[in-house]
């Protein structure tokens, strides 16, 4: 017997409420795990951008003498770099680049203070540049690789001088986190700081994609912590500055930076406790722009920090190039 008119509607509707509710946990489900998982892949994946994958330009270029080097990260992921030596350097310092760059973020201010007679060392980090590595995380795995050149430094090239840490952005969190567990980080210069990798997402997130903290963010941020296995608490740079303790500290923050206000270089600084510590704002740089901006007040802030701390070099002679 023909079924009614009636019936059949319901068993439509029946079916249209069943796709719709299939439909709708797709959708769910893209929404809440598939997306906060394909950002938490890109973030763990992260890499140089183009203009900084090929060294096309090195320290020969400003007249330096440079040493290219390779040495393994703390966990034997292959790292990159050059050695820009100095016998008159009162301290050697490792220039730590920020998150898709390279060492050729560094370059020009390592080459201007090895010409004012100090040493340097630039490398790229994890998965940029010529470096390798499996994951990236935003400066976590990344302080392995600052443990791993202050190693090159003392055991295969026998440097005995005091180590200062010149970072930019991602590279601030991965030297504050490498000297919290290593006293052979001697003193840090830390440039467009972040707080901790929470706040550090939860920020770009809101800036960039206009998105609420709960719950989209929390996932990636829950999902990249899975991913390379990390806690909160071992990814907060206040909980790393109250192990540095009393070490010489410069913070440098640009005014109109929206990524990294100053008012968390502020944070910071206040929340140190250290007796050798330094804030300097630069009103009109951008992120990690200090630099760019107004060389000649950078080399006044960093060598009047380096000779207060450390002493000034034995001599200032330029370098002459060699390869």
């Amino acid at each position: 017997m023909a079924s009614s008119p009636s019936l059949q509607k319901k068993t439509l509707w029946l079916w249209v409420k069943r796709i719709l509710l299939a439909l709708g946990i797709l959708v769910f489900i893209f929404i809440f795990l598939v997306v906060p998982f394909f950002f938490s892949w890109v973030l763990t994946h992260s890499g140089s951008r183009p203009n900084d994958r090929e060294m096309t330009v090195t320290p020969e270029k400003f007249g330096v003498a440079f040493q290219p080097i390779k040495f393994a990260s703390h966990d034997g992921a292959p790292l990159a770099g050059w050695w820009l030596p100095a016998e008159e350097s009162p301290v050697i310092i490792i220039y730590c680049h920020g998150m898709f760059r390279s060492r050729l973020e560094m370059l020009e201010r390592a080459a201007y203070f090895r010409q004012k007679g100090y040493a340097g060392l630039l490398f790229d980090f994890r998965r940029h540049g010529e470096s390798k590595g499996e994951l990236s995380a935003a400066g976590f795995l990344e302080r392995l690789d600052v443990l791993g050149a202050v190693k090159f430094l003392r055991d295969s090239l026998h440097v005995t001088k005091p180590i200062v840490t010149c970072a930019v952005s991602m590279g601030t969190g991965a030297t504050m986190l490498a000297a919290a567990e290593s006293p052979e980080i001697a003193g840090l210069i830390l440039d467009s700081s972040f707080l901790s990798f929470d706040h550090l997402i939860a920020h770009h997130a809101k800036i960039w994609l206009g998105l609420p903290k709960f719950p989209l963010v929390d996932e990636i941020i829950l999902f990249t912590k899975w991913r390379t296995g990390f806690r909160s608490e071992q990814f907060d740079m206040k909980l790393a500055l109250d192990k540095i303790g009393d070490r010489p500290l410069l913070f440098i923050a640009g005014g109109k930076d929206v990524r990294m206000p100053p008012e968390i270089s502020r944070q910071l600084y206040a929340h140190s406790t250290s007796t050798r510590k330094r804030l300097v704002v630069f009103e009109e740089a951008t992120h990690g722009a200090a630099f760019t901006l107004d060389a000649a007040r950078y080399e006044k802030e960093l060598i009047g920090f380096l000779t207060e701390n450390f002493g000034a070099p034995a001599a200032n002679a330029q370098a002459t190039t060699a390869h």
